[in-house]
């Protein structure tokens, strides 16, 4: 809303702007410019308009493009700190923290060093449906996690909206423990991200209550005490260890475990940790993928689709530009007497072609400065939350592009100025 009413104050001084021009001397070829564009206000009026507006759609779309976090291994990324997501073809109990585990799995000492540097949190799933962005269909029995103790007390993530927390309190994820005294048929309380909750299961916010069906077909029923930022649980409703064991005690076994590597780790380091995950969950069917490998295959779903309108969008600008030519020759036919004057007292055709080239560079830029002016206040607060990036290369690409079209457009209306016979024209008026 703000955005739009910036756009509509800007084109309001833009439109008085243009029916204020005062019939004064002018010494240099903008002014004269300024001057034609002026005598038809109304005209030029719904130029700057139409060019404002598509400028604005596209850079307020351009905006919420998802890039790779600057700070992957932050606890508050969308990686949520975790470096690795170790998937188990068939869930264990397989602990590679407890040293007599170890042992029996027949790890090296460098692998148990490697395991020991790391902060492991073992999760479990109902093997329920994917809820994210990357599934076409909508999900009747998502995903839960349960995720345990290691996961709540570590934190992570960056959560848009919560439940009040208790005093001196400061983990959300503490949440999902509840307070200890829930009756047994009280519902589970859940976290999901953001989108999951409004967009792909249309569940609403905070307090928010809903029924998934466990393994013999009763509803559990949940509620919404937290919402994250899209991130690499996208898709997936998250609870404690102990409410997931009430709500499906027939699920044993993890299904997936979350590995963070020490900071500061190398590419070799990271290497090194992936074997050893290998190593350990070896008789599990273990698949290892890297935390930014799954963000970026979520990513990619918003901005392929992000792309697409972006790509229509700037077509669409930039046909709309072309059209602009129709409206100056039009205009170049109306001011013939004006325009042989000015070659009757001394203009020559390269002048007056770029005369009327500036003209139309003047309304196509003066539209594309209102409409980026519109959207950086619209998405002002997106940026600041660090939930868009300034979509600076898009927005310069656009207005160059932009701006060339118009030159071409300005060229093709120019040219039936610049045949202009100046005694000829003149005797015809």
């Amino acid at each position: 809303l703000s955005g739009v009413a910036l756009l509509t104050a800007m084109l309001l001084v833009a439109r008085r702007l243009l029916g204020s021009a005062q019939p004064t001397p002018v010494g240099s070829l903008p002014q004269l410019a300024w001057r034609g564009i002026a005598a038809r206000p109304a005209r030029a009026f719904a130029i700057v308009a139409i060019v404002a507006i598509a400028e604005f759609l596209i850079v307020a779309l351009s905006s919420f493009a998802l890039a790779p976090p600057g700070r992957p291994r932050s606890l508050d990324s969308p990686t949520g700190g975790w470096t690795q997501i170790a998937s188990f073809g068939v869930s264990n109990g397989i602990d590679p923290a407890d040293v007599a585990t170890q042992e029996s799995l027949g790890l090296t000492d460098a692998q148990r060093r490697v395991l020991a540097e790391c902060t492991v949190a073992r999760v479990r799933s109902n093997a329920g449906e994917d809820a994210s962005c990357t599934n076409l269909y909508a999900a009747a029995r998502p995903t839960v996690l349960g995720v345990d103790r290691v996961f709540l007390e570590r934190g992570g993530f960056r959560f848009v909206d919560h439940a009040p927390l208790a005093a001196g309190e400061t983990n959300p994820w503490l949440l999902l423990e509840g307070d200890g005294e829930a009756a047994p048929r009280a519902p589970i309380p859940a976290v999901l991200d953001q989108a999951t909750a409004q967009w792909a299961l249309k569940l609403g916010g905070v307090g928010a209550r809903f029924d998934i069906a466990d393994d013999e077909g009763h509803a559990v029923e949940f509620e919404i005490v937290g919402l994250l930022e899209p991130g690499i649980l996208q898709g997936s409703v998250i609870v404690a260890e102990d409410a997931f064991v009430r709500a499906f005690p027939r699920r044993s076994g993890y299904a997936l475990a979350l590995v963070a590597a020490p900071a500061g780790g190398s590419p070799q380091q990271d290497a090194a940790v992936a074997d050893a995950i290998r190593a350990a969950w070896a008789d599990a069917g273990v698949t290892v993928q890297s935390a930014a490998a799954r963000l970026a295959s979520l990513s990619a779903v918003q901005n392929t689709f992000l792309a697409g309108f972006q790509a229509l969008g700037t077509l669409g600008l930039l046909l709309g530009t072309a059209g602009v030519a129709a409206v100056q020759i039009q205009g170049v036919i109306e001011r013939l007497g004006q325009f042989a004057l000015l070659l009757a007292v001394g203009f020559t055709p390269g002048r007056l072609r770029g005369l009327v080239v500036l003209e139309t560079l003047l309304l196509v830029g003066l539209g594309l400065g209102v409409g980026v002016a519109a959207a950086g206040l619209a998405l002002l607060p997106a940026f600041l939350g660090g939930r868009a990036t300034v979509p600076l290369g898009w927005a310069a690409a656009t207005c160059l592009l932009t701006l060339l079209v118009a030159s071409g457009a300005g060229l093709v209306a120019a040219g039936r100025a610049a045949r202009l016979q100046p005694s000829t024209a003149l005797r015809s008026l």
